[in-house]
C-alpha cells in the first residue's frame, strides 16, 4: 500500500496551517466586529453637566452640555484604560424627568490615571489620539433614595467600537436638586458616571 502521498498531502496541509498562523496579525483591535461578544469596556468616573435654560420641576425645552472623566478597569485593550468624554443633547426636561437626545464623543487613553481628574468644561483631553463618536437617547429617572439617574444608550457611530452599544449612567445627587426651586433653576450638576461598551 502507497502511503507517500497521503503523508505529502498532510505535511502541505500542516506547512499552509503554520504559513497561515504566521501571517495572521495577533495585534488586538477596538472595533467591535473584531471582538468577541459581550462586554468590551466598563469605566467610572464623574461628569459636570451645564443646562439651558436651567431646570425646574416644569419640563421645557433644554440643551445640556456635559464633560466627564472616567477610569476603565475592564477593558479589553490597554489603550483604553481611561476616558474623557463629553457632548451636546436636547429634549423636554425638568428636574424629575424627560428624554433627551445628542452625541457624545470620547478620547481614550492608556493611562488608568488620566480618568481621576475632576471634569473640566471645554476639556476635550485627547490622551491618546483614540476617539469614538456615539448617538444617544437619554432618559431621567428619580430612584427610591431621591436621587436622579440619567441612563443613556446609543451606538458608537465612529472611531474605536464602531458598531458596538454603549450605554452611559449619570447620577444627580438629591443634595443638588434645591435648585430646581429657585427662578433660574438648576444650572449646573455634577455627579458620579459609568460607561459600559458591548458588543453586539
Amino acid at each position: 500500500m502507497n502511503t507517500t502521498g497521503p503523508r505529502k498531502a498532510r505535511r502541505l496541509a500542516a506547512a499552509v496551517a503554520i504559513t497561515a498562523a504566521a501571517l495572521t496579525p495577533t495585534t488586538q483591535t477596538a472595533h467591535a466586529d473584531d471582538e468577541p461578544a459581550g462586554v468590551l469596556l466598563a469605566c467610572a468616573g464623574t461628569v459636570a453637566a451645564s443646562y439651558a435654560p436651567g431646570l425646574t420641576f416644569a419640563p421645557k425645552a433644554t440643551s445640556v452640555t456635559s464633560r466627564a472623566v472616567a477610569g476603565c478597569p475592564l477593558s479589553t485593550d490597554s489603550r483604553f484604560a481611561s476616558a474623557s468624554f463629553g457632548g451636546d443633547s436636547a429634549g423636554t426636561l425638568s428636574c424629575l424627568l424627560g428624554p433627551a437626545s445628542g452625541t457624545l464623543t470620547f478620547h481614550w487613553g492608556s493611562d488608568k490615571g488620566e480618568g481621576k481628574a475632576s471634569p473640566r468644561h471645554g476639556d476635550h483631553g485627547d490622551h491618546g489620539g483614540t476617539t469614538s463618536t456615539a448617538s444617544i437617547r437619554s432618559l431621567a429617572a428619580v430612584r427610591p433614595n431621591g436621587n436622579i439617574v440619567t441612563v443613556s444608550t446609543g451606538t458608537i457611530t465612529d472611531g474605536a467600537f464602531k458598531g458596538a452599544a454603549v450605554v452611559t449612567e449619570v447620577t444627580l445627587l438629591a443634595s443638588q436638586q434645591a435648585a430646581c426651586l429657585t427662578p433660574q433653576g438648576l444650572t449646573s450638576a455634577s455627579g458620579p458616571t459609568t460607561v459600559t461598551i458591548t458588543r453586539v
